[in-house]
């Protein structure tokens, strides 16, 4: 089981975001079905900055903005989330 949760801690430019992975058992048992999990997990949050990106653009926040809250540069973040 996998579930998300935000949490916006009161400030404008902060928010966090928590994922947790249900694992029954000891883990080390079924390695294939954590790696299934977090990959699940790993999607769900792409998809999620990709909305957040899309976003941001719409409301005409600058690609270097973008990049810098990525901790990538201005062509890194165009070149992963722009559009054709």
């Amino acid at each position: 089981m996998i579930e998300t949760t935000e949490h916006h801690d009161g400030s404008e430019d902060r928010v966090h975001v928590k994922v947790t992975l249900g694992i029954s058992g000891d883990w080390r048992a079924e390695p294939l079905k954590v790696i299934t999990g977090i990959t699940e997990g790993t999607k769900s949050l792409d998809g999620s900055l990709a909305e957040a990106v899309r976003e941001a653009r719409k409301q005409g926040i600058t690609w270097a903005q973008i990049g810098q809250a990525l901790g990538v540069s201005r062509q890194s973040a165009w070149e992963r989330f722009s559009v054709d």
